[in-house]
């Protein structure tokens, strides 16, 4: 997983074992899948995730 995410530019700040990368589907799939129910207006490109540290709790 290290070597998928540093090849990608993603540096880990902290992250729980819940969080790899291949449980997530290709956005673009997904919103081709779905063009009959929804119309585009822009797309965002996060540059930094920050996720809660296993056994803190989530900031609301």
């Amino acid at each position: 997983m290290k070597k998928q995410l540093a090849a990608a530019g993603v540096e880990l700040l902290s992250v729980g074992i819940d969080e790899v990368p291949g449980v997530y589907k290709d956005m673009h799939s997904v919103m081709a899948a779905q063009t009959d129910l929804v119309e585009v207006l822009g797309q965002f490109q996060p540059r930094i995730v920050k996720m809660c540290p296993d056994g803190d709790k989530a900031e609301n």
